[in-house]
C-alpha cells in the first residue's frame, strides 16, 4: 500500500540514498546559485520511495539533494512510490540528455546501450552518430535518438556500413584532421561511402598527402563537396562526381525506405 504523499522537511541527509540507475551526477552551477539565493523551495520537493531498511531512495531530485547538502539547507521531500520508473519520469522536461539515458540504461543492464557507449567512446563520435551507425542507418539520420531515450535501441545485425565509416573517420583523426569526428563530417562520410564508385583507400591516400587543405565546414553538404574536391584533386583518370552521386544514392535510399514503409502499412 502506497504512502499518501505528504510534504516533509529534514536536515538529516543520511535518510536518503541515491537511485542506482540515476544519470551521472554533475556540478550544476545554475542550480546551486539559485538555491544559495532562495534556499530549497518546498515547491521543488524531491520524490522518494521508502525502502525496507527505512531509508528513502531518491527517485527525482538527486541534484537538488546534493546542492542542499553542500549548502547545508533543509531538504523538502515527499514519499511517493506510485511511479518509480526512473526512465519514464525523466522522459519529459527533466533535463536529461540522450547521453544520460544511455549511461543510465547501460547501468541498468541494457547490453545494446553498453555496446553503443563503448563504440561511441572508441571512435570519438557523437552519441547520435554512433546510434545511427550501429542502428544500421546513415550517420546523419538522427532517427535513433528516440530509441535511446525510450530504451528500444537495438544494434543492427549488419555492421558493414558502420565499419566502413569509422575506418575512415578514425584514420582522418589519426592524420590530424581536427573535425574528423564532427557530426556533419561523419554524416558526409556516411553518405559518400555508399557511392559504389568511391574507393576509401584513394580518399585516405589523398588525406595523407593533402588533408591539411581541408577546411572545417558547418553542414553535411559542404563536407560532401570538400570530400569530393580532395578525392578528385589532381586525379589522373576520369573524375568521379562524388557530391552528385552521394545525393543521388541518398535520394534512392529514401525512396526505397518510403516504399518499404508503405508496404508494411498495407501488408
Amino acid at each position: 500500500m502506497h504512502e499518501k504523499p505528504k510534504l516533509q522537511c529534514t536536515r538529516d541527509y543520511h535518510l536518503f540514498e541515491g537511485h542506482a540507475f540515476n544519470r551521472p551526477m554533475h556540478d550544476d552551477g545554475v542550480l546551486i546559485a539559485s538555491m544559495q539565493r532562495v534556499g530549497f523551495m518546498p515547491s521543488s520537493a524531491i520524490q522518494c520511495e521508502r525502502m525496507p531498511n527505512g531509508s528513502l531512495r531518491v527517485i527525482r531530485g538527486h541534484h537538488r539533494l546534493d546542492c542542499a547538502k553542500r549548502l547545508k539547507l533543509p531538504v523538502w521531500y515527499v514519499v511517493d512510490d506510485s511511479n518509480t520508473d526512473l526512465f519514464q519520469l525523466e522522459g519529459g522536461k527533466q533535463g536529461w540528455s540522450v547521453s544520460d539515458f544511455a549511461v543510465s540504461r547501460a547501468q541498468h543492464g541494457n547490453q545494446d546501450m553498453a555496446d553503443l557507449l563503448a563504440f561511441q567512446q572508441l571512435h570519438h563520435l557523437t552519441l547520435g552518430a554512433a546510434a545511427s551507425l550501429l542502428g544500421g542507418q546513415s550517420a546523419g539520420s538522427g532517427n535513433k535518438i528516440k530509441t535511446v531515450k525510450d530504451g528500444t535501441f537495438k544494434i543492427a545485425a549488419d555492421q558493414t556500413h558502420a565499419s566502413a565509416v569509422v575506418s575512415i573517420t578514425d584514420r582522418c583523426r589519426e592524420r590530424g584532421v581536427k573535425f574528423a569526428t564532427q557530426s556533419a563530417f561523419v554524416a558526409a562520410v556516411s553518405l559518400v561511402v555508399r557511392v559504389p564508385e568511391f574507393d576509401p583507400e584513394v580518399f585516405l591516400h589523398r588525406v595523407a598527402l593533402n588533408g591539411g587543405q581541408m577546411t572545417r565546414r558547418s553542414t553535411v553538404d559542404a563536407y560532401i563537396r570538400e570530400i569530393d574536391a580532395l578525392y578528385n584533386y589532381q586525379a589522373k583518370g576520369s573524375r568521379i562526381p562524388l557530391a552528385f552521386r552521394a545525393r543521388e544514392v541518398s535520394r534512392s535510399r529514401q525512396v526505397d525506405f518510403g516504399r518499404k514503409m508503405t508496404h508494411r502499412k498495407t501488408a
